[in-house]
Order: C-alpha cells, then sequence, then structure tokens
C-alpha cells in the first residue's frame, strides 16, 4: 500500500487534506527545517522504511538518496537549519547536509556505537549537540562530528524526546515494560547530555510516545497509552503536563491509541493523534474531537516553524501509520 501524508490546516477546517508523496514504504517521521531570514520557503524531510527520505517544499515531494537501506525511525534538525540527523533500525546514524541539499553526497553515514534500534533525535537548543535514543535505553550523544553512548539509570525502549527551550534538560518518554523484566520500570526519564535519571516510575504499562515542551518552557505536554491488558493489546489513553515539579494528569477519550501530540507554534493549544484517524484538539482543560476524515493510524502532528516575519506556523503535517501500533511509533 502506498504511503500517506496528511496536511493540516485550520484555516481551511479540521479534515485532513491527502497528499501523495510518491512512495510505496511507509513513512515514520518528519522534521521541518527551521525558519531563517535566508530560507524564502519552508520545507520539511520525510523519513521512513527501507532507507527512504522525501523533501517537502510547496506541495512538492523530491526524493533524497541516503545510501542505507534500513528503516529509518526518526529526524531533527539542528537549531540553524545547516544539518539534520536521521536514525533508524541497527544502530543507523545518518547526517544530512542541508547546504548541498537534495543532491548526491548530502547524507553520509556514522560511525555507530551501537546496533540497537534507534528511534529518535533532538538538538539541544543551542546547537552544540544532539541526543540520540532508541531501544535498550540506549542514548547517544552527538557532537563534533562523534557519536558517544551517555550512562544512565536502567531503561528500556525510548521512544520520545524534547528539549526544554532553555536546554537545562530533555524529557525522555519510555514504554515502561514488566514483560521485559522491569519490576518497577520507569515511562519517563530526564537528561542533561550526560547521564539519564529516571524521573517517573509507574505500576501499568505505560508508553509515552509523545514529548513536547510549551514553546513558553512552563510545561510539557506528555502522551501516550497503557497497556490495561497487555496479553490482549487493551489499552487507556493517557496525557500528562510537567512543570519542572509536579504532574497533571488526565485519561483522554479517543478512537484508539494516542501516538502523537504536539503544541502549536503558538502555544494556544496542541493537537493529539492516534489510532483509526484519531484527531483531537486540546485547549487549556478542554479536549475537543474532531473529524479528521480518515481512519488511517496518525502520527505527528509536524508543525510547521513559524516564518522568521513571525507569520503563524499553523500548518502540520501527519503521516500514515502502518496498522501495527508498536511498529507504528
Amino acid at each position: 500500500m502506498p504511503a500517506q501524508v496528511y496536511l493540516y490546516d485550520p484555516a481551511t477546517g479540521d479534515r485532513l487534506t491527502a497528499l501523495d508523496p510518491g512512495v510505496a514504504r511507509p513513512l515514520r517521521w518528519a522534521a521541518w527545517a527551521p525558519a531563517t531570514a535566508g530560507r524564502p520557503a519552508a520545507y520539511a524531510l520525510i523519513v521512513g522504511n527501507g532507507g527512504t527520505v522525501v523533501r517537502f517544499q510547496e506541495g512538492r515531494f523530491d526524493a533524497i538518496e541516503t545510501g542505507t537501506r534500513h528503516n529509518l525511525r526518526g529526524a531533527a534538525f539542528s537549531p540553524d537549519g545547516a544539518q539534520a540527523l536521521f536514525v533508524g533500525n541497527r544502530g543507523a546514524v545518518l547526517l544530512y547536509d542541508a547546504a548541498a541539499g537534495a543532491v548526491d553526497g548530502s547524507v553520509r553515514a556514522l560511525r555507530s556505537p551501537t546496533s540497537e534500534n534507534l528511534r529518535r533525535a533532538a538538538w539541544h537548543p543551542n546547537g552544540e549537540f544532539a541526543l540520540i535514543i532508541g531501544n535498550g535505553g540506549t542514548v547517544l550523544r552527538y557532537g563534533s562530528g562523534e557519536l558517544t553512548p551517555v550512562p544512565g539509570d536502567r531503561a528500556h525502549t525510548l521512544r520520545a524526546i524534547a528539549w526544554r527551550p532553555d536546554g537545562a534538560y530533555a524529557l525522555v518518554g519510555a514504554y515502561a515494560s514488566r514483560w521485559a523484566g522491569y519490576p518497577r520500570p520507569h515511562p519517563l526519564y530526564k537528561c542533561d547530555g550526560m547521564y539519564l535519571q529516571a524521573l517517573l516510575t509507574s505500576d501499568e504499562e505505560d508508553d509515552f510516545v509523545a514529548v513536547d515542551w510549551h514553546p513558553s518552557g512552563d510545561r510539557a505536554l506528555i502522551a501516550g497509552y497503557a497497556y490495561d491488558t497487555p496479553a490482549a493489546g487493551q489499552t487507556s489513553n493517557k496525557v500528562l503536563t510537567y512543570d519542572g515539579s509536579g504532574f497533571g494528569y488526565r485519561a483522554v477519550e479517543a478512537s484508539g491509541a494516542l501516538l502523537g501530540a504536539s503544541w502549536h507554534p503558538s502555544g494556544d493549544y496542541a493537537l493529539l493523534c492516534g489510532e483509526g484517524g484519531a484527531l483531537l484538539r486540546m485547549t487549556g482543560d478542554r479536549v475537543e474531537q474532531l473529524d479528521s476524515g480518515t481512519k488511517d493510524n496518525l502520527v505527528g502532528p509536524f508543525w510547521r516553524p513559524a516564518t522568521a516575519g513571525g507569520a503563524d506556523g499553523g500548518v502540520a503535517l501527519l503521516l500514515q501509520g502502518p496498522g501495527e501500533r508498536v511498529y507504528t511509533v
């Protein structure tokens, strides 16, 4: 089945607009280049299975050769937009040279110290280094052209990561699996770039697949689900907020498990998405169910950044996730 990308534009209604990226393999993650005065038009890079990378700009998709056939799960631009990291299975870490664009030689593989599947990457706000997370509690630090392991508390599958805007630390969401032999699992960690520290323990099979800091930096949004009956695959959704000292919690009703959540660039609201075309808008304490117009599993949303001139970055991309939840994210 061909991959599908959806565009969310609240100016034209809440229903998603389907876009054809022209690729057959599933797509897993997207990252927008940061807005700068020297970049007249925004573009995003979307990564997926079989080493797939496509560039999306002004409604057009163009393939980028990566030189790998490993499944790519995550992507992140440096704050200045000069480079991006792609990460994926079997320890794959690729560096994209944005100055070279989509020409040959714009992507090169980095020597990785792990063979674990890697899922996400996030650059420190000052651009000095990036953190990469993945299976087996893997945390890598990328800086000065090298990848080095970051030690820390015992962890399982690390799912999501986002830096606090001031760069004090990154929050890391995880799958707190008792089935993996963890007597008191941790679904949330913090990492300052030097050490991974457990932050929240759980008595449930929590799987936090999305972490995003409010633009003000005063709170983070953490979303995912808990396995009520892991063997049967029954779940209940969870949304947490974290202000640096304590947590707020609420249950969220949706058509399926939550697979993504992120703040609008203005911080006025957050958009959540998940299985079965679930699309929700959270404004303060209010959660509103939206009609996405699709039954596909949805991953994202990936918001276009505000322009250098301050224009609203209110358009987002969402990706069609494969049918199996764990495989999706």
